[in-house]
């Protein structure tokens, strides 16, 4: 199938525009005096001075003008009118604003200046109301994820300050050094989506992708025996050349991710397949699975399907992963159903 040929924009000044319809309105309103000439001279009737003509052009001149005004007005001036009450409203911070948007018979979305101006006023209105959701949603979202293990590190240190029993005082111990073991993978986890986000130098170099996996499941090793999860392996020997540290994250997020949520002697299956232009990883679990809802927003940073926060984890993993993989041009595919398990495809061209 050949190339279909790319349409023609409308590059037209606007400036142009206006004076192309002046042009035309002066041409109109010699018609209408032309034409009220030759009618008066069919009639019979006999201009014996200027002032029959002079009363004939102001009134073609009236109606002229009366008619251009409305035209300008109509589909000039009132959408500007119309912008700039909606300006106004979204410097006051109301970002619920839409301006409405003309099309053609056809359904296609018109092209004059007007109507782009109007779509990308409303695309920019929709981004200014979705950063101002996640500003909200992260601070919400930050303040709790600290201060609940920092309540947890005062509680036990004032239990630790009045009890005598060495045991009691180990075991608070443990809780404190794991509330501040999730502390600084919050905060850890916080300054990489800080680097990536702001553009931060990757270090790619050749390296097995197969073994960095392997090395990933040996490293959670203690959580998926201690759930008793049958994991079936399947890795094709795969070398890429990308940032070798950041991969390694992506794999031991979403294996630790499917250890979470896979129930107590549960399967989770892990597969690495080679292919001419890419190699696919995926990462099967029979575990609680997602509902449409959440699946929509599990890659939002502190989104947490588990409202309750019961589950472990701050919502920045798969935020983490998701970033990785866009700097480095993969792509990550997710499927799940509510009580049939998560299925994760990660595509790295190689």
């Amino acid at each position: 199938m050949g190339k279909q040929k790319p349409k023609k924009k409308n590059n037209t000044p606007l400036l142009v525009k206006l004076s192309l319809a002046s042009f035309v309105s002066i041409l109109a309103a010699s018609g209408i005096f032309s034409g009220a000439s030759y009618i008066l001279v069919d009639l019979g009737v006999k201009i014996d001075n200027n002032w029959w003509v002079i009363i004939v052009a102001g009134i073609a001149s009236i109606v002229v003008g009366i008619v251009l005004s409305m035209l300008v007005n109509m589909y000039f001036f009132n959408p500007i009118k119309d912008l700039l009450d909606v300006t106004n409203r979204v410097a006051h911070g109301d970002f619920s604003v839409q301006l409405k948007e003309k099309t053609k018979k056809n359904g296609d979305p018109k092209t004059g200046e007007m109507a782009v101006l109007t779509h990308h006023f409303n695309l920019m209105v929709n981004e200014l109301d979705k950063n101002k959701t996640l500003k909200s949603d992260f601070v919400s979202n930050i303040s709790h994820e600290f201060k609940t293990p920092l309540a947890n590190i005062k509680g036990h240190a004032e239990l630790i300050k009045n009890c005598n029993d060495k045991s009691q005082v180990d075991e608070y111990c443990n809780d404190i050094i794991d509330a501040v073991s999730d502390l600084t993978t919050l905060t850890s986890n916080i300054l990489r989506l800080s680097k990536l986000e702001n553009h931060a130098i990757l270090q790619p170099n050749d390296f097995r992708l197969d073994e960095q996996i392997r090395q990933s499941i040996i490293i959670l090793e203690n959580k998926w025996t201690e759930k008793n999860i049958n994991l079936n392996i399947d890795l094709d020997e795969v070398t890429i050349f990308y940032d070798e540290s950041l991969f390694g994250q992506v794999w031991q997020n979403l294996i630790s991710n499917a250890i979470k949520f896979t129930d107590n002697g549960g399967e989770i299956n892990i597969l690495l397949k080679k292919y001419d232009e890419e190699a696919t990883f995926t990462i099967r679990d029979n575990g609680i699975g997602m509902s449409e809802e959440v699946k929509s927003h599990i890659f939002e940073k502190f989104y947490q399907g588990d409202t309750s926060h019961a589950q472990e984890g701050n919502g920045l993993g798969l935020a983490l992963v998701k970033k990785i993989l866009d700097t480095s041009h993969c792509r990550i595919d997710v499927e799940s159903k509510e009580g049939d398990g998560t299925t994760f495809t990660v595509h790295i061209p190689v």
